[in-house]
Order: C-alpha cells, then structure tokens, then sequence
C-alpha cells in the first residue's frame, strides 16, 4: 500500500492493518520499530506519536521505496510538529514529494505509450520528430526558434514536434532566464528490426543524406556509393568489418560533446 494516499501516517497504519489482515502483523510491526506493541496502539488511537527513529525502522520493515519511505517519515514530522511554521514548511514539502510521485507515474505511464504502434507510427513516418528528438540534447538547438533556423522548418513545425515529444517525456520544457528551452531527456528510442515501421524509418533517414548531397559539401561530408562483383564469403568479411567500424563509432559518439547534429546511414546489400 502507497503512503502517498494518505495525509496522515495513523490512517496509513490503521489501513494497513485492516487491508492486509495479517495475524499478529501489528505486534511484528511494533518489534520493528523497537518499541511495545501497545506504544504502537496508543499511537494508532492518538494518544501519542511515533518517532522519526519508529518511522525509518518501520519504513524498512515495510520495504518502502525511497521516496515512499520519505512521504512518510515526512507524516510522522507533520504529525510530531508543534508550531505553524514547521507544519507549514512540512505540508509544503509533502506536496513536492506528491508532485514528483506524478511526475514519476507520469514518466511510467508515457514509457508505456511508447511501445504503442500509434506513437511508432508518428516518431518514425518521417525523419523530423526523431531529428528534432537527438537535437535537443546540443545546448545550440534548444529552442524553437535555433531548431527551425538549423533544419529550415518552420516554427509550427517544430512546436509541434516538440509537444508531441513532451507528450512521451522524450523532452522536458523549462525556462532560463525567461527564455523557454526544450531539453533532451536522456531517453533514445530504438526501433526493433521487425518493426512495421522500420522501412518507413530507414526511407526518411535517407533523404537526410539525399539532402545532403544536393549541398556538394564533398570535402567536409562523406558520401560513398558503388557497385561491384566479390565472392560471398569476402561479402561476410566486409560485413563484419563494417559493424566493427560501428560498434567503434558508437563508442566515440557517446564520448564526444554536443556541438553539431550529424547522421550516419550505411548500406551495403545484395543487389535485388
């Protein structure tokens, strides 16, 4: 049973007690804390309190999560609080906690929605959401404004793109000096490979290099295409080669800064 449903830490025992109907589960819960079982009694009928000691030892024996042990060691202080500031400075802090147990329910519930097909449909139709996604996680693309200007989108297109992301807690909005910035939030999507949308996915990504190429940039991009005859086992060398030469980027990638957004998309098939 979650303590954060409750505002008083006697209604959460008393719940407990009664919801779980265990036999001699009040005198195990009173040896816990290190203290008689008609202390805990006297305590549930509100004759007196319990301790922050008895909150942290029954909070163990309960096997709360942190910030469940956290809520109601707080509702112990609230219920031992004597002046109106202390309940004041408590309440407010117990409400934090309520919000953070939202947000962290909400992040669940959006990581659920994101094995859904509807939100594989509208993160990987096209290469924007997944553009903008990665972008966010540079401190220069953080805002509507620097996102439409580096990929010449409009700014709608980019709010929206953003919204939707937020939906799916794949990027936080905050706001710094009054300005809003759209933040990465950790998270990286991946597509499995019998995935409905995986060839829609690899499509858009390819026009990203097809764009690229129209700019000639030849010197400062990298852009190989060629067709030729091998053996099939030589075709198996060159395979591994080329997922080794991954692998080792991966690792340079994910030990490098966030200055510019870059892609990488590498073919090399039997020709159909």
């Amino acid at each position: 049973m979650n303590p954060l449903k409750f505002e008083n830490y006697k209604e959460y025992i008393t719940k407990l007690l009664k919801v779980r109907k265990e036999r001699g589960l009040q005198s195990q819960m009173a040896k816990a804390m290190g203290c008689q079982a008609a202390y805990l009694s006297q305590a549930l009928k509100g004759k007196v309190d319990l301790t922050e000691d008895h909150a942290v030892r029954l909070a163990v024996f309960l096997k709360l999560n942190p910030l469940e042990s956290e809520y109601f060691i707080l509702l112990v202080r609230l219920g031992r609080a004597t002046t109106p500031e202390l309940r004041k400075y408590l309440e407010e802090r117990r409400l934090e906690l309520l919000e953070k147990e939202d947000e962290l329910q909400n992040k669940v519930r959006a990581k659920g929605a994101r094995d859904t097909e509807e939100f594989s449909a509208k993160y990987f139709a096209s290469f924007m959401p997944l553009l903008i996604h990665i972008s966010t996680s540079s401190r220069h693309f953080q805002t509507i404004e620097t996102l439409a200007q580096r990929f010449n989108l409009s700014t709608v297109q980019v709010e929206a793109t953003l919204k939707f992301l937020e939906e799916y807690h794949l990027v936080t909005k905050t706001f710094e000096r009054g300005e809003e910035k759209w933040k990465f939030s950790g998270e990286s999507i991946h597509l499995p490979k019998n995935s409905s949308m995986n060839v829609p996915y690899q499509v858009s990504l390819r026009t990203l290099a097809l764009k690229s190429i129209q700019e000639k940039k030849f010197k400062e991009n990298l852009h190989f295409s060629s067709v030729f005859t091998m053996d099939k086992k030589s075709f198996k060398d060159i395979l591994e080669i080329l997922n080794r030469a991954i692998e080792e980027s991966h690792k340079v990638i994910h030990q490098s800064g966030t200055e510019e957004v870059y892609s990488m998309a590498i073919d090399y098939f039997k020709v159909v």
